[in-house]
């Protein structure tokens, strides 16, 4: 866990003295706290005076440096043993995302669903078993097809290769599930761009059992759009890190059509572009450069930001770079391996469409259920408007940058208007407290997937506990801190994408 900058405060300023501080006339005792040798806490009435202030004194020869107070929040990293080597989720934005939203639902309760086609799955690895997608219409084994859609025990998606339930162990398939959907902060193995996902997978090999498969999500969402999420499945997303190289839409029209059939349903695509270093405008890609609004095309970029030296590129067709190239990610049998290619980039993506979706944004939730293809095309507006715009990648893709989810959440927020709503307010007495205190949530208090957690300095996380619901009423939470050492500590909760920080000493 590090810190970050998040939030000005007008009227708050740092003033580092290079001698023995010299207060001007607004400057009252009451309103100059020290906090360190020859720096002191200003606090003015208003921002106005702040601003003065400031004016006056970077131009005092007596000040070594001032600055502005600042509001942070937390970067989260989870727990899993091989997350040090996934510096590209760090780079993506994600370490600073997950501070607001790790994923799994929306903040109104929506279970985040997305989908992967590839060739083949292990879906008994460790780190990929919690996270596969549960078709609640279906009984297990019962050999019948009880939800009616052509499908016999579909429990998690379909082998469309071997028209079956059970899918072939593939390793490109188990590297893509790996980077969008292992289970984080679960102290196993990776974590993916979701700590908690919901995967509904499809072994595809030609055209026909990709548009088969697309038919299949199309329809579990219009299901859930129909009944207001009683039955079918929230899919926001699919991940194609396939394609036909030199192909283009027109000479795919059945299959370039389903794009803008997914769209209409509320779910975006990221797809990876060829492993080429050619121009995909002028050669053609499949499917890259199908002219959909629902569609992101997605190249790999090296760990510097640069466009990698084998990737596609293209100002129509490709939409953005992702970090794929030095990726680690889940293998078949329990294992974890590198990955890269394009084929690595597209996931990145495709997760952050997911994390989009489990940010508390009030119009976001609105569209869901009253406009789906708006709700998608504002999740793939945010991300375009929001990368790290990268010099090989300007002239080469139509956003000129890299993916960054972080930013990406700012942005979303931004044209949503809630920013202010991720926050919850929290209380803990007494502080400073011998041990023991509550936490109080104010109304609507916490979610059943709330989780209070227990940070020291050096970012070490020491307990987490699981409150559970408080029935919309303002949340008492008991904690016991005895066990601490006397120091300073920070108490972290996040439900459903709010989050709320409060410092408490222990003494």
């Amino acid at each position: 866990m590090t810190w970050l900058s998040a939030q000005r405060i007008d009227t708050e300023l740092l003033c580092a003295w290079r001698e023995t501080p010299v207060h001007e006339k607004s400057f009252t005792r009451p309103a100059a706290a020290r906090i360190a040798s020859r720096v002191e806490l200003l606090t003015f009435a208003d921002a106005t005076a702040a601003a003065a202030a400031y004016a006056r004194l970077s131009g005092n020869p007596r000040v070594a440096a001032v600055q502005y107070n600042w509001q942070v929040t937390m970067r989260l990293q989870p727990n899993d043993p091989a997350y040090p080597r996934q510096v590209n989720l760090a780079r993506a934005g994600y370490e600073t995302a997950w501070a607001s939203a790790t994923g799994g639902s929306t903040p109104d309760g929506r279970t985040i669903v997305t989908a992967i086609l590839d060739a083949g799955f292990d879906v008994a690895h460790e780190d990929l078993v919690a996270s596969l997608w549960v078709n609640t219409a279906e009984i297990p084994g019962d050999g019948l097809d009880n939800d009616g859609n052509g499908y016999i025990d579909d429990l998690t998606g379909w082998n469309f290769i071997e028209n079956s339930a059970a899918y072939p162990v593939n390793t490109h398939g188990t590297q893509v599930a790996g980077l969008i959907g292992a289970a984080g902060n679960n102290g196993l193995g990776v974590s993916g761009t979701n700590w908690n996902s919901s995967l509904m997978l499809f072994a595809i090999n030609t055209v026909a059992d990709i548009v088969a498969a697309y038919q299949y999500i199309v329809d579990q969402r219009e299901a859930y759009n129909r009944s207001g999420g009683s039955s079918g499945a929230f899919v926001v997303a699919t991940n194609a890190s396939f394609g036909v190289e030199g192909g283009t839409c027109a000479d795919f029209p059945v299959w370039g059509g389903m794009y803008d059939k997914l769209g209409a349903a509320g779910i975006l695509t990221a797809a990876s572009v060829a492993n080429v270093s050619q121009d995909v405008d002028l050669t053609g890609d499949m499917p890259t450069d199908c002219p959909s609004d629902f569609l992101l095309g997605v190249t790999n970029v090296d760990q510097d930001d640069r466009l990698y030296p084998s990737a596609g590129y293209g100002k129509t067709s490709v939409d953005l770079g992702a970090p794929g190239e030095g990726s680690y990610t889940t293998r078949p049998g329990n294992t974890y391996g590198s990955f890269g290619s394009t084929s690595a980039a597209a996931p990145y993506v495709t997760g952050a469409v997911a994390l989009l979706y489990a940010t508390a944004c009030d119009q976001l939730e609105d569209l869901v259920g009253d406009d789906p293809p708006a709700a998608a095309r504002l999740i793939r507006e945010s991300l375009l408007a929001s990368v790290r715009v990268q010099p090989s990648l300007e002239f080469e893709t139509s956003s000129g940058g890299v993916l960054d989810v972080a930013r990406a959440q700012e942005e979303l927020l931004r044209r949503c208007g809630s920013a202010g709503s991720v926050a919850l307010r929290m209380t803990a007495n007494p502080n400073p407290t011998a041990g023991a205190l509550t936490v109080r949530v104010a109304a609507p208090g916490v979610g059943a997937g709330a989780v209070l957690d227990v940070y020291d300095t050096l970012g070490r996380r020491l307990i987490t506990s699981r409150p559970g619901a408080s029935g919309g009423q303002a949340a008492l939470l008991p904690l016991d801190l005895s066990a601490l050492p006397a120091g300073y500590y920070v108490i972290r909760l996040i439900d459903a994408g709010r989050e709320a920080v409060v410092p408490v000493v222990v003494n």
